[in-house]
């Protein structure tokens, strides 16, 4: 197809009634910056993934120490064991809202996040919330490397016989991810950058041409061992205390309204990149209610996670006297070998298995879609490593007020303005229906100004402003950082929208709030009459 040919959107837009989903029937190879094979919509017939596809995504992904510790954090931060548990719970059902929405747009378009998020930024205006993924997935990446090297480090005080100087350390020292790069400092920082070389090698030998082989083979064999881990962590020690703990003995105070705050931002902010993430994985929906069914259950899983993890620190304190949430320290110190060591191998996996998955493979495609002519993906992920570790991200993890404070909740206020203004765009003015053809095109109606929409940069710049420029009661609005930037951000965005962009950059856009708005076209493709027009909203799956 010629560059200066002009393509009819309602000859190669397909739209599926029955499954409600959209599909892009020509490529566009014309558009050199916007378009190739690897980021053109599934098409419809390709769409297989069903919802226990999804259900398993989210076992190998939640199944991890950052998962573990997370309630535990809590009650270091001076929460009750019971708070700590709900609120893992509740914000994980926040953010799971966005996500499933984010979702839909991926299940309906057959789109990748980066391709998704140029309806809202802009074509060119989208690198921007897909380097800001692929940043804080970095960090994330740095953690869960710190992570897999404290389990190896453990693995060799077991084997030397040297498990009495992490005992000693244990004693005087309550910061317990930091143990062993303290007593072991050659051992550790040497096996970390084998465990970087490690991911370098898996990265390699994954091409995105022959679909990935060997990070297939490590999603299919880790899954059962994963669990079987975590399992056996739980039940090893409430064995030892005839299953009979009493988690409210981690900690007797309440905390303040504002601990509890910050700590529900928190956990939003802890899967708030994957509620951005998740198209990546649900353009292979085979439908709406696959990809919702097989989320749902993400919020129980996280919950189950936070009560086995308390009630094991719990058991640790009345067996050892003092409260170990970290499972490594635990496992390496209480657990006799060989079953110590199967464990921390099981642990090995999984925080190896979820860095690729959820850390890696998107922000790699985040920054290799950047430059398309010059980098691969393998050159992407080699990107994402020199960021996680500039970033030192690990350096918050050890400490509790660090990581929620330094880290969940500064990225949570992030992620939140550009998770609202998602939200506000795509369910809010444009009621899940927008013009697919027009995201791979550099002079479509997402080319706003220059490539770039100035709603979602004026909102997106107004909010970080009131989050993290210090002014009188500012950590008021940081610790609800996640919550403050979705709801501020849709608030200022809907109207920017509304009143200036759609008049000056979508003038072919027509309705209301109470209808949406659409073009011609859209209403063409998904058949809407005026009648459907004033009950759109009910049109969601």
């Amino acid at each position: 197809m010629s560059e200066d040919q002009v393509i009819n959107p309602l000859e190669v837009t397909r739209y599926y009634p029955e499954k409600g989903q959209v599909e892009l029937t020509v490529p566009l190879p014309q558009e050199k910056f916007l378009w190739n094979p690897d980021i053109h919509p599934v098409p419809v017939k390709q769409r297989t993934w069903g919802p226990l596809t999804y259900f398993l995504i989210w076992v190998s992904m939640a199944f991890i120490i950052p998962s573990w510790t997370l309630a535990s954090v809590g009650i270091v931060m001076g929460l009750n064991a019971l708070q700590s548990i709900l609120l893992v719970f509740l914000g994980n059902v926040i953010v799971l809202v966005p996500m499933i929405i984010q979702s839909h747009g991926g299940a309906r378009y057959g789109l990748a996040e980066p391709q998704l998020t140029r309806s809202r930024w802009g074509v060119y205006g989208a690198i921007f919330p897909s380097w800001l993924r692929a940043v804080i997935g970095a960090g994330w990446w740095g953690i869960e490397s710190y992570i897999i090297t404290e389990a190896s480090t453990a693995i060799y005080a077991i084997m030397t016989g040297k498990i009495n100087v992490i005992a000693y350390t244990v004693s005087h020292y309550a910061d317990y991810p930091f143990v062993l790069s303290k007593d072991f400092p050659n051992i550790f920082w040497s096996t970390f950058a084998i465990v970087i070389l490690a991911q370098i090698l898996v990265f390699y030998f994954s091409p995105i041409t022959k679909a990935q082989p060997v990070l297939k083979w490590l999603a299919r064999l880790s899954g059962p061992i994963i669990l079987l881990g975590y399992l056996l962590t739980w039940s090893y020690f409430m064995q030892k205390v005839n299953w009979n703990v009493d988690i409210l003995s981690l900690s007797t105070s309440s905390g303040n309204l504002l601990t509890m705050l910050a700590f529900l931002n928190a956990n939003i902010a802890f899967w708030a990149t994957m509620a951005i993430t998740m198209p990546d994985y649900t353009r292979f929906a085979k439908s709406q209610v696959a990809q919702t069914l097989g989320q749902i259950p993400m919020p129980f899983l996280m919950l189950s996670i936070a009560v086995m993890s308390t009630m094991t620190t719990a058991s640790s304190l009345k067996l050892y006297g003092q409260p170990i949430w970290d499972p490594i320290v635990l496992v390496t110190l209480h657990m006799l070998p060989p079953l110590n060591v199967f464990v921390l191998l099981a642990f090995i996996l999984a925080t190896f298995t979820v860095n690729v998955f959820a850390n890696a493979v998107g922000p790699a495609y985040d920054i290799a879609n950047t430059f398309p002519k010059k980098l691969t993906w393998f050159k992407g992920s080699l990107t994402l490593i020199v960021i996680g570790l500039a970033l030192g991200a690990w350096s918050y993890y050890g400490n509790a007020y660090n990581y929620i404070e330094n880290w969940l909740l500064t990225y949570g206020g992030l992620l939140g303005s550009v998770e609202g203004i998602i939200i506000f765009d795509y369910a809010l003015i444009r009621r899940f229906k927008f013009e697919l053809l027009d995201v791979f095109l550099s002079k479509g109606r997402f080319k706003y100004w220059k490539g770039v929409n100035p709603a979602a940069v004026v909102t997106f710049l107004v909010v970080s402003s009131l989050l993290y420029l210090p002014y009188p009661g500012e950590n008021t609005l940081l610790s609800n950082a996640w919550v403050f930037s979705f709801i501020a951000s849709g608030l200022i965005y809907t109207p920017l929208m509304i009143l200036w962009v759609i008049p000056k950059y979508q003038k072919d856009l027509n309705g209301s709030l109470l209808t949406g708005y659409y073009s011609y076209v859209t209403k063409k493709i998904f058949n809407i009459s005026q009648k459907d027009d004033d009950r759109n909203s009910k049109d969601i799956l």
